[in-house]
């Protein structure tokens, strides 16, 4: 009995990560803190609104107070200044969520899940290899990011029929989308908008770019493997473990029974994955991977110029390759729809299916405006310019090898805290640049060093919305996902050191 007692006592003690929101909120509340101590700072600026080398001053300090630790997710959901609302990325994800509850009622994903499974279920680690590349190709092409959550709700039956855990989702999905966002090959969202600033063009670097791809991809791959291995011979060593049978529930797959999908279910299920053909077509930079493919952009001309179809379709139509989350909203509420129409629902079942879909995903949709108010209150309170300072100021004298390492070092940093590519390019690229040829760097290193800093920042900060998004719908605290994160993330950032040494002796 005594000893009974004893380890109730020590279960009481254990020390119990705080949940999401808790983090989010803890971290808004110090950075404003930390603007009663850092003094305000600000760089000249060109006409597109980058920062210029050598030019930083010190500015009126503006502390954030309580008024503004609270207006910060506020401000982070609906927008301002110089940081995007993230209302359009919480109604993605609540229509996303509105779309798996019309299929769960459909059973065709369920069924076409476990079909996929027990076609592969003697090949594990190709379809995990097939799994990271498809999210790194996303990744580099169009900085695959908010988006994750989509791909982890997607993925994560298949998973866990597997005999694996929802940790291994989310790896493929994280660490998947961030590594082709570390070598974006073409990416115009980081790669072009830094390269730009820098004054290159975008295809400089892009030869290492491609070797970066291919050896962090497979770096990934087989560590995900390695890890999947593990589980699938112990699942008790799985830090989900305790919640296996809920995660079931939560995310099943169809029975052994009978895996035929009816003619309405295959018409559901086409209409599913044409959603994501859209949305890949959709958010592709057509016109900037070739400045002659403008056939998106002709065809809405089109459409614009001709009377009787721009009644019946609109005149405000968005071109494939511009598209955005607004785009991806609507998409996705019109498959939910016509998947409803298919499978002869009434109008009040499909509407039911909607708002229950949603509800759902409403803890994982509140988790982005709450990361985006930690940039609220750091751009509000002038520190991020003294922080990047401090990093221009450490980087001054070194040789190239030592320079690029410590580039790395400072990037990833600033980047843990402004996890956006463009943001983080327009604050730093147009110093860092100049910087790099200071040292004798060449400046595409340069780029290429922003990119890798970006990616591993965004596996693992808990101002990435990837993480926090597929870690709350998982339902695991972001404490026990940086335990899991924290070994590969050194892993690549080793790697990435190895990669920039070798380029600067070269």
């Amino acid at each position: 009995m005594a000893e009974k007692v004893e380890a109730e006592k020590n279960e009481k003690k254990k020390f119990k990560m705080p949940n999401t929101y808790v983090i989010l909120f803890a971290i808004i509340a110090l950075i404003a803190l930390l603007t009663w101590v850092v003094p305000g700072g600000a760089y000249d600026l060109t006409e597109g609104g980058d920062a210029i080398a050598g030019t930083y001053h010190t500015v009126e300090s503006n502390p954030q107070g309580l008024w503004d630790i609270f207006m910060a997710p506020i401000t982070g959901m609906l927008g301002g200044g110089t940081v995007s609302g993230a209302i359009s990325i919480s109604l993605t994800i609540l229509l996303f969520g509105s779309l798996l509850e019309m299929m769960d009622r459909t059973c065709a994903l369920k069924t076409a899940i476990k079909r996929i499974t027990n076609a592969n279920q003697n090949n594990m680690h190709l379809l995990i290899a097939i799994l990271v590349v498809i999210m790194s190709f996303f990744g580099t092409l169009e900085g695959a990011y908010e988006e994750g959550i989509v791909y982890f709700l997607m993925f994560v039956p298949v998973i866990l029929a597997l005999g694996l855990d929802t940790v291994t989702a989310i790896m493929i999905v994280v660490f998947g989308t961030q590594i082709g966002c570390l070598s974006s090959i073409i990416n115009p969202f980081s790669t072009g908008i830094a390269s730009g600033i820098a004054g290159i063009s975008p295809g400089e670097g892009m030869l290492e770019r491609v070797a970066m791809f291919i050896i962090f991809d497979a770096i990934v791959i087989f560590l995900i493997c390695r890890y999947a291995d593990r589980i699938k011979a112990h699942p008790e060593k799985s830090i989900q473990f305790f919640r296996r049978e809920q995660d079931l529930k939560e995310f099943p797959a169809a029975d052994d029974g009978d895996l035929t999908l009816s003619g309405r279910q295959k018409g559901a299920l086409a209409l599913f994955i044409l959603t994501f053909v859209f949305m890949i077509i959709g958010l592709t930079p057509w016109t900037s991977l070739n400045p002659d493919w403008t056939f998106f952009e002709d065809f809405v001309a089109w459409v614009a110029a001709t009377p009787i179809v721009c009644n019946i379709l609109g005149t405000d139509m968005t071109a494939f390759g511009n598209w955005y989350f607004p785009e991806l909203s609507m998409i996705t509420l019109v498959m939910v729809i016509l998947i409803g129409v298919v499978m002869r629902y009434s109008a009040d079942e499909t509407i039911d299916i909607i708002l229950k879909g949603a509800a759902g995903l409403v803890p994982t949709a509140f988790v982005v405006p709450l990361a985006r108010g930690i940039q609220v209150v750091m751009d509000n309170g002038q520190i991020t310019p003294s922080i990047l300072h401090a990093c221009e100021g450490a980087l001054a004298s070194l040789p190239p090898v030592a320079f690029v390492i410590v580039a790395l070092v400072c990037y990833f940093l600033i980047a843990c805290l402004i996890p956006s590519s463009t943001g983080l390019a327009a604050a730093t690229m147009g110093i860092m640049g100049t910087l790099s040829q200071f040292a004798g760097v060449d400046v595409y290193i340069m780029v290429i060093i922003y990119l890798m800093a970006l990616g591993l920042a965004k596996m693992i900060t808990p101002c990435s919305i990837v993480v926090m998004t597929c870690t709350a719908a998982a339902h695991m605290s972001y404490g026990d996902w940086v335990k899991k994160a924290v070994p590969i993330v050194g892993i690549l950032f080793v790697c990435c050191c190895v990669f920039l040494a070798v380029l600067v002796m070269i």
